[in-house]
């Protein structure tokens, strides 16, 4: 709607795992160089955490682009199963036929026969499993058995989880020690410092445009997202998102404080009084923040 008016050749904010708007932090490079090392030397397991909106399932979509053909992936994305049906699915990701026995040794057996075949052809199976904090002690342990498949000298499996803070909690449990002693790699991705925000931002619109985007954001505009996205990549994507179309409504090409006020107070729905009220009680003049502390 507003692509034209800004020079864009798409909207650049759109909350969907694009490895073409991947934005490579230091942190996230350094997340994505492990697990790409994870698979293609075959550690076996690696654990990613992160809060919701932290990027975790786009660094995911970009390492699978970077496996290409070298892989086979099953990626899981509703953990709210049972045990077998969580082997189903992971069968039917990767391709592998099943029957209708509901004999969870049967479907492991199928799918150690596929990866020894991918294997002996020199290409590696990844199972990457998305919101890790919905399974259950016994899913894990179904996990668990899928890390055994390995040969004497590599692991046959490479099993990438992904969830939010409280899968650690998860795993802490008793039963789930043979598990977490198979982890070669853990990160937690943090939300990015406001330098780093302000670069994601200007590298989104660059990708975006059809050659310079034709918009600003004012340091005071970018310091009220921050504040109030606390640098959470997905929050940061809804705010700026709304910021244009405000700035395209308004017709101006500069996003300042007053147009993201706007595009916050619109964001969410308040059900006791006007958010603007809210947003306008943020001091947010003469103020420097670096590294996502206010100083």
């Amino acid at each position: 709607m507003y692509e034209s008016f800004f020079n864009l050749a798409c909207s650049p904010f759109q909350n969907t795992p694009n490895p073409r708007f991947f934005y490579e932090t230091e942190q996230h490079r350094e997340a994505l160089a492990k697990l790409e090392y994870t698979v293609r030397n075959r550690r076996g397991f690696a654990l990613i955490t992160g809060e919701i909106g932290s990027g975790k399932t786009t660094l995911i979509r970009t390492l699978m682009r970077r496996l290409g053909s070298d892989a086979r992936i099953a990626i899981v994305n509703n953990t709210r199963v049972s045990s077998e049906q969580l082997l189903r699915l992971i069968c039917q990701e990767l391709g592998v036929e099943v029957g209708p026995e509901k004999d969870k040794s049967v479907l492991i057996a199928q799918i150690k026969r596929f990866v020894e075949h991918q294997a002996a052809v020199g290409r590696n199976v990844v199972i990457i499993i998305d919101e890790g904090q919905c399974l259950s002690i016994d899913e894990f342990e179904e996990i668990r058995l899928l890390t055994n498949l390995e040969s004497e000298t590599e692991k046959l499996v490479q099993l990438l989880i992904l969830g939010q803070p409280e899968l650690r909690n998860t795993l802490r449990h008793p039963r789930l020690a043979p598990l977490i002693q198979r982890i070669c790699m853990y990160c937690h991705l943090q939300p990015m410092g406001f330098t780093d925000m302000t670069r994601y931002i200007a590298f989104r619109l660059v990708r975006a445009g059809k050659g310079r985007p034709n918009v600003d954001f004012s340091r005071e505009a970018l310091q009220m997202i921050y504040q109030y996205t606390k640098g959470i990549p997905r929050l940061v994507n809804l705010c700026c998102d709304n910021a244009l179309l405000a700035g395209y409504s308004n017709d101006t090409k500069l996003i300042d404080s007053g147009i993201v006020r706007r595009a916050i107070s619109q964001m969410m729905p308040n059900f006791e009084g006007q958010m603007t009220d809210i947003v306008e009680e943020w001091p947010v003049q003469n103020q420097e923040i670096e590294d996502g502390r206010r100083i």
